[in-house]
């Protein structure tokens, strides 16, 4: 998971610029909840800082008017969400903020997830801190779901930066053909709660998975290169080009799967020799690899 800074749009301002031009009554009906999308930002903000989404209630994130209830997710899709309407320069402002999904830090941003759904959380339906720009896989997968519990919370961009520390690892399978497994390994001294949502969003999303596939890739793609440097200088320059694979995606990011896959790999005697050097295939791992986390 990779950290954003925070939407420097207010929820005030978002609100205020989705509903100009809508029809009477229910122009007026929107804007007497403007103070109360405000404080319930604020409180989400409070609780997502503090990592207690799961303790947020419902009901108070929803207008006792049902009508105003079923309105309020509209607004994010009809008036912010929909090309030419009056919110959709911040709703790209925000898709843009990000180039690569920082929930699974690997695919192309396609849209904006709601970190709590907006079906269940009406009022922070176009809250810009509640908006979190990220691939399209990963919106459908984490679904209108909310944490009952704290170790049911996903990472948060905006509010849980966890790449301080190198918390990403994996391992090499020894077979035919060679694979992959990645895993969650947090450091010791982080406290336990983080240390269990870490394995939570890891295992929800199904990095470990989608981490193995692309190493696959990855490796069927420098074989022929490993293979030639095997030949020229043996074991240890394989062993070499693979630590200076690793360092250079450390530069970008330590928490990228190509750090771990390659960290592994150069500290493989088994893939650096004999048993990987002479694999005329690659594969990723099964998706079962997820047990190791």
């Amino acid at each position: 998971m990779r950290p954003l800074p925070l939407p420097r749009r207010t929820a005030r301002e978002t609100y205020r610029s989705c509903v100009p031009g809508m029809r009477q009554p229910l122009r007026q009906q929107l804007e007497g909840l403007e103070e109360h999308v405000v404080a319930a930002s604020a409180r989400f903000e409070t609780a997502a800082q503090a990592a207690s989404l799961h303790s947020l209630d419902r009901i108070s994130f929803t207008p006792a008017s049902p009508d105003m209830a079923a309105a309020l997710p509209d607004v994010y899709t009809q008036r912010m969400a929909k090309v030419g309407r009056p919110g959709r320069a911040i709703y790209d402002e925000l898709k843009m903020a990000a180039v690569v999904c920082p929930l699974c830090g690997h695919r192309e941003v396609t849209t904006l997830d709601h970190h709590l759904p907006k079906s269940m959380f009406p009022l922070l339906a176009v809250t810009p801190s509640n908006l979190v720009p990220c691939c399209s896989e990963c919106n459908r997968t984490k679904r209108s779901t909310a944490p009952r519990e704290a170790e049911e919370q996903t990472l948060h961009p905006y509010f849980d930066n966890i790449d301080d520390e190198r918390w990403l690892a994996a391992e090499v399978l020894q077979g035919t053909p060679v694979a992959l497994s990645f895993f969650v390994q947090p450091p010791q001294d982080w406290p336990n709660m983080l240390q269990v949502r870490v394995r939570h969003h890891f295992e929800t999303l199904g990095l470990a998975g989608l981490y193995a596939a692309q190493a696959a890739t990855e490796l069927a793609g420098n074989a022929y290169v490993l293979q030639r440097t095997f030949d020229a200088g043996g074991a240890e320059a394989v062993r070499e080009h693979l630590q200076l694979k690793a360092e250079s995606w450390n530069q970008m990011w330590r928490n990228h799967w190509k750090v771990a896959a390659y960290r592994a790999l150069a500290a493989s005697d088994w893939f650096c020799t004999s048993g990987g050097m002479h694999q005329a295939s690659w594969a990723a791992a099964p998706s079962t690899a997820s047990q190791h986390i």
